[in-house]
Formats: C-alpha cells, structure tokens, sequence
C-alpha cells in the first residue's frame, strides 16, 4: 500500500502556471482593466480604487479596509454600500482575470501529477487557478463530481482518486443565490444552498461530454464567485440578512483538509509563505500533521523560517533540497544526495 501524501499548494506553485504572486494580484487587475474585453463595472471599480490609492500593489490591504475601514483610511468616508460595491466587483475581477489565464501551460502540475502524485493523495491548496486540477484530470487522477471535496451528484462522472481542496476558493465556483429565481418567490433561509455551484462551461473546461452538468448549475443568475478574499482578516461564510450562509460549507472542507494532514505519511508544501496574516491556515498547517510526518518545504527564500516554525512545534522530519523550489522538489528524491534535514 502507497503511502498517503498531502500537498499544500500557496501562490508560488502556480507562478510557472501564469498566474500571479499574491504581491502581484493588483497590479496584475489594474493591468487586466485596461483590456476593453474586462467587465466594465469591474473596470471601473478597480479605476475608482487606483484614484482613491494611487497603487493596487497592497491588494490585500486594500480589501481588508473595504471590509473594516479603520478611522483615518482612505475609504473610510465611503458609505457601507460603495464600499460593498468595490469589493464585489473586485471579486467577480480576480476570477475572470484568472479565467484569462486557465489554458496556460502548468508544466510543473503536469509533472507533479505524472511523476509523483498517486490515488489516495489530497491536495490542498490556498489558490484560485485551476492548474492543478487540470493537469490531475488529464493523467486519469480527478474527476470533477467529488474530486473537489463536495458531490455534484452526477452518475455520469466516475469517482475521483484524488482530492483537491480549495480552502479558498476557486474561480470556477460559483454562489448562486436561491438557486438563480429571479421575480417574486419565497426564499428560504439558505440562500446559497449548501454549496457552490459548477456552470458548464467549466465541466466542459475539463473534457467532459456536453450532456454532464452539474444538476444545481443550471440556474446562475446572479452568481458571484466562491473565492474567500486576501484580507487580513479572513471570513469563511457570506454575510446575509438571513445570518450567515454557507459557513458550514467552508468548515467541512477546512475539516476535509485537517482530517488528510493527519492522515498523511508525508506533507509538502510548496510555494506557500504562510503569512502571519494567515492564522487559519497556520494553524492548520502547525497542528494538524503527526509529529513523525515527513514534511518537505519548497517555499523559496521563507523555506528556513517556515522550517524553524514547524522544528520548534516538534516536527523534526524536515526536509528540502536545492533552491527550495517546486522544480527542485520534482527533480529530487531522499536518495539523490541532495536531501538534508532543517
């Protein structure tokens, strides 16, 4: 029996994918706008915050004050409704410049999932882009029914073999508010029902016959993406009228990822610089795996940090290799020489 690994994929991983550094996301937006193919309300937003910023290079600062806007920001004479209004579009403008991005070569993912990944392996990931998941489903590895950690229920699609759980989101998840009726009917106090929605054009993204959809995605009026913003202060549910929808959605998954961490012979986190700012994911990360888990650390320069992080809560199976990056991880193993312990 192969033993069990667990992947935890940050922003780093998808780098060679095309898609941006978290420090890179709002100039790579600001830059997207510019397209006259963009959204125009989208457009417009991120116009409106580069007047009111001047830089979109702190996105994740930027968001955080639009969500809580501290006495003396630059948003704070912003009414609660402007301010909604900036983030939403802000959101609906990461996914669709993601969507510009999704038929990018992944070499390393497609090496990952040809030379490394087996059955039984879960891949968790903090990313948006569908890099990872593509290159799994075209080596035979994921199937989009279950292979996202929630069922669509489709008796078209065989089961999956592997995992992927996006514990932010993802750019192909869609909340459809009561299920997509428009006009007057009587909602019920889940809005969003009890999970996001897959439209077809993306199952059909992924090579699968037109008739498979996802039997709740027909209906998306409305829709806005399913993606958990990079604040500082992350909130894993949508605020509503009713209370708070889909929390329970996010804490299965996060639970999805624990139950693997524990689970695993082996973690290797790859291009995640596990910010302060990220005290779930740190948490997760620093006290779900066994202390005798193999942990491999392929972060880049926050390689030795994240390594003295996991030594001093008694993870003492450390390891890493060259430059510390995702292409070193696949061109390496335990017996080429190049492994030494943090």
């Amino acid at each position: 029996m192969l033993d069990m690994t667990t992947y935890v994929f940050g922003a780093g991983a998808s780098r060679a994918a095309g898609y941006p550094l978290a420090n890179e996301l709002g100039n790579w937006l600001r830059d997207w706008a510019e397209h006259p193919t963009a959204h125009q309300m989208c457009r417009d937003s991120i116009q409106e915050l580069f007047d009111i910023y001047g830089d979109l290079s702190n996105l994740e600062q930027i968001l955080t004050e639009l969500d809580d806007p501290r006495p003396g920001s630059r948003v704070a004479a912003h009414s609660p409704e402007m301010r909604g209004r900036l983030r939403l579009y802000l959101r609906v403008a990461i996914s669709e410049l993601f969507r510009t991005l999704e038929r990018e070569l992944a070499p390393l993912y497609e090496r990952l999932a040809r030379e490394k990944a087996h059955p039984g392996d879960v891949f968790v990931t903090f990313n948006y882009d569908v890099a990872c998941e593509r290159e799994l489903k075209r080596s035979g590895l994921w199937e989009i029914n279950d292979g996202y950690g929630f069922c669509l229920n489709s008796e078209a699609i065989p089961p999956s073999r592997v995992s992927v759980l996006k514990l932010h989101g993802s750019a192909n998840w869609l909340e459809s508010a009561f299920g997509g009726n428009t006009g007057f009917f009587r909602g019920g106090p889940n809005a969003f029902g009890s999970r996001p929605v897959i439209p077809k054009w993306v199952i059909e993204f992924f090579g699968y016959p037109p008739e498979v959809r996802d039997p709740e995605g027909s209906r998306i009026f409305g829709a806005m993406p399913a993606m958990i913003m990079p604040t500082l202060n992350k909130r894993f549910y949508e605020q509503t009228s009713g209370g708070r929808e889909l929390e329970s959605f996010w804490e299965d998954l996060w639970e999805q990822a624990t139950h693997a961490l524990k689970s695993s012979d082996e973690i290797v986190i790859v291009g995640y610089s596990m910010g302060a700012a990220d005290e779930k994911a740190r948490n997760l990360l620093l006290n779900a795996p066994t202390r005798h888990a193999r942990i491999g650390i392929f972060c880049g320069t926050s390689t030795d940090s994240i390594s003295n992080e996991f030594a001093a809560r008694g993870y003492l199976n450390l390891y890493s290799y060259g430059k510390h990056l995702f292409e070193d991880y696949l061109g390496g193993c335990a017996a080429s020489g190049r492994l030494f312990a943090m």
